[in-house]
């Protein structure tokens, strides 16, 4: 069977490599894993964008400050909990995972290469586009801004002039830090409200894409690519509804559905994952009345995810990254002696570093020695 994921990771890395090769010239490499394409023209299109509204940029990136540290102080004390809980909970599910889009990493949860790697570029440009309006609006012209890859990860970056920036006013500084993660939270608001007012809409029933072999639902007469409307009494518009509708059943219970054109009558099994659940084996997603508006929706979804959680994640007090720079800016400018104040820093990041770490991996070791 083809793969598809692994057909798209590598076209796109093979265009991605040809790109390079062909801009090799004007690539840097640095760090080792970082390799980035410098350009004015992001710098132009930011700078026009800043200059529509100077103003409402500036109050924006206000508005991200307290913003932003509300979101640190909250991301670190739930992953703080998040660890509590792997001890005292170890069957509970990791409550951070790595997601890499098109490859499947066991304990996490996958994303199709396409709609991971599209919702990572709006994240990017959104997040790394305000960095660079505000800092435009302030009047710092950024030096300049890119393209690259960390590694094998796509990634957009701005360059604000370092030295005039340090000159301006805390809560200037911080505004164009915290500006990125606040983009990231609007965008997704956005992404939510054309999902709930635009789209949801426009739901009619749930389509059935598979039919689990010898099970009730393919005992009945039920085959793939019909849509169900009814499940008993209880009309389907959205797969929240089926889902709500099959919670309420046990094994043993009479099932009905209702495609547009039959009724196929069934008796729940138990689940094989689930024990004292009703399981009919079928494979559903929403069903739209017009063709790619799953895919449009699926889309919508991956990129309100990656946007709330790699803007949230950005705001973890550790090294370079915006929280980090954040907290390290207050600290330094609130405590006279500058060792103090990076030690303090120095000790908020490691702990910051090693509960990311710990989220991830202790849930595997515990599985593992248990």
């Amino acid at each position: 069977m083809v793969d598809f994921n692994l057909i798209s990771i590598i076209v796109f890395y093979s265009i991605i490599a040809l790109y390079l090769f062909i801009k090799r010239k004007r690539i840097k490499q640095e760090y080792g894993i970082f390799f980035l394409y410098r350009t004015q023209r992001f710098t132009k299109a930011m700078r026009w964008i800043a200059g529509l509204c100077p103003r409402f940029w500036q109050w924006f990136g206000y508005a991200s400050v307290p913003i932003g540290f509300a979101g640190m102080f909250a991301i670190f004390a739930y992953l703080v909990f998040a660890v509590f809980k792997i001890f005292t909970v170890p069957a509970a599910a990791p409550s951070v995972s790595l997601i890499i889009p098109g490859v499947r990493i066991p304990g996490s949860v996958f994303v199709p290469f396409w709609y991971g790697i599209i919702a990572l570029f709006v994240v990017i440009v959104v997040h790394e586009g305000m960095h660079g309006v505000v800092s435009e609006a302030w009047r710092l012209k950024l030096k300049s801004a890119g393209v690259g890859l960390m590694a094998f990860l796509p990634l957009a970056f701005v360059e604000p002039p370092e030295k005039k920036l340090m000159k301006q006013k805390l809560i200037v500084q911080l505004s164009i830090f915290a500006a990125g993660v606040l983009a990231n939270l609007v965008t997704a608001i956005i992404v939510l409200l054309i999902t709930n007012f635009a789209l949801m809409p426009l739901a009619n029933g749930i389509y059935i894409h598979g039919v689990a072999p010898g099970q009730p639902a393919e005992m009945a007469g039920l085959l793939a690519g019909s849509v169900l409307y009814k499940i008993n009494s209880a009309d389907i518009k959205y797969a929240s509804d089926f889902s709500r509708e099959m919670q309420k059943l046990k094994p043993g219970d009479k099932v009905v559905l209702s495609t547009g054109y039959k009724t196929l009558e069934m008796t729940a099994i138990e689940n094989p994952s689930t024990k004292g659940k009703a399981f009919v084996g079928i494979n559903f997603r929403q069903s739209y009345p017009y063709p790619g508006l799953f895919e449009f929706g699926t889309l919508l979804y991956w990129i309100f995810i990656f946007n709330i959680g790699i803007g949230i994640m950005n705001l973890l007090p550790l090294g370079p990254i915006d929280g980090g720079r954040m907290l390290q800016l207050v600290l330094s400018k609130k405590i006279k002696k500058k060792k103090t104040a990076m030690k303090i820093f120095g000790l908020i990041s490691v702990a910051s570093l090693l509960l990311l770490i710990g989220n991830v991996i202790l849930p595997h070791l515990i599985k593992l020695v248990s």
